[in-house]
């Protein structure tokens, strides 16, 4: 039973907006557009490992997608799939590598053996990664008065093109594809019969550990030193994808295909909360979304019942 939904980390979707609003002849655009492409594939194959969830039975685990928690010394830890049942607790974390595959189990590394030029590509060990979650969660645990109860990690291999070759037994025990997840998930559930946790405390766990999500925070502009006047403005066309649209009346109509929208500015200010922040004034906006006039930018804002403080040439609003 899924208890949390997936949900994209804070850092794509500013990076999905920097993808609208960065212009492509940008010198920080190709870093950019990499970090994006990591992050994209990242989440599609968090998306994938879900497919294979759906397998498990509904009555058995909890599970908690995309959760962010503190640990008691103030370490935050990300989590792809968290399984909560009564007798043990699953972390799962997926990985969208292609290619062949090997972990160096006495050099803690994961190596992908390049095929054009026979050179190995050393990456960081996931493995580690997941001892230290289910360390940290143990802490978690401990801190919030829940009885100790066995935590198990594996880590699926999401990409089509994956290989892992030179696996040994600890490994196959780590580490697995996604598409095998539900054999392995019920060789870990038949290794535990002992229940820690009534239902009533399970579903307690659940909802405290969705209380205490903390989800990630990224500045987008800082990270790339990026200035926002160097942004493209304005309404940007669902159709076309180009901008400025024009605003009349209620409608925002696309100047290049003619396509007309009474929502598409909705997307705009999102991207300015992303990449800029959620605080605006009647200028910034006016230059953001490409507003004619101070008066018909404080007629749009007004139209949008925003929360603002100050007085009218002080006015901030907040998104």
């Amino acid at each position: 039973m899924i208890q949390k939904q997936r949900e994209k980390s804070h850092r794509l979707l500013t990076h999905e907006a920097g993808m609208r609003r960065v212009p492509k002849n940008h010198p920080k655009f190709p870093i950019m557009e990499k970090e994006h492409g990591r992050l994209f594939y990242g989440h599609k194959g968090e998306e994938a490992m879900d497919y294979f969830l759906t397998f498990l039975p509904d009555d058995k685990y909890l599970i908690l997608n995309s959760l962010r928690l503190e640990d008691p010394k103030g370490r935050f830890f990300q989590m792809d799939t968290v399984l909560l049942s009564q007798t043990h607790c699953i972390i799962v974390d997926s990985k969208y590598i292609n290619g062949v595959l090997e972990f160096d189990e006495q050099a803690n590394q994961l190596l992908r053996h390049l095929p054009d030029n026979g050179d190995i590509e050393k990456l960081s060990d996931p493995i580690s990664q997941m001892v230290r979650q289910s360390h940290q969660l143990a802490l978690w645990f401990e801190k919030h008065n829940f009885p100790p109860i066995p935590i198990s990690s594996l880590i699926a291999l999401t990409h089509t093109n994956a290989t892992l070759i030179k696996t040994t037994p600890s490994v196959r025990k780590k580490v697995t594809f996604h598409t095998n997840l539900p054999n392995r998930i019920k060789e870990i559930d038949d290794n535990h019969s002992t229940e820690h946790m009534s239902r009533k405390e399970l579903l307690k766990l659940s909802k405290l550990m969705i209380k205490k999500h903390t989800p990630d925070k990224f500045n987008f502009l800082g990270y790339y030193k990026i200035q926002p006047h160097e942004l493209i403005p304005g309404v940007i066309c669902s159709t076309c994808a180009s901008s400025p649209m024009r605003k009349k009346r209620t409608i925002w109509y696309c100047l290049k295909c003619g396509a007309c929208s009474k929502i598409t500015h909705l997307d705009a200010l999102s991207d300015h909360k992303l990449l800029i922040g959620a605080v605006i004034t009647n200028k910034g906006i006016r230059w953001f979304l490409q507003l004619p006039t101070r008066t018909a930018t404080s007629k749009y804002l007004s139209s949008l019942n925003l929360r603002f403080e100050g007085d009218y040439k002080g006015r901030k609003y907040f998104l």
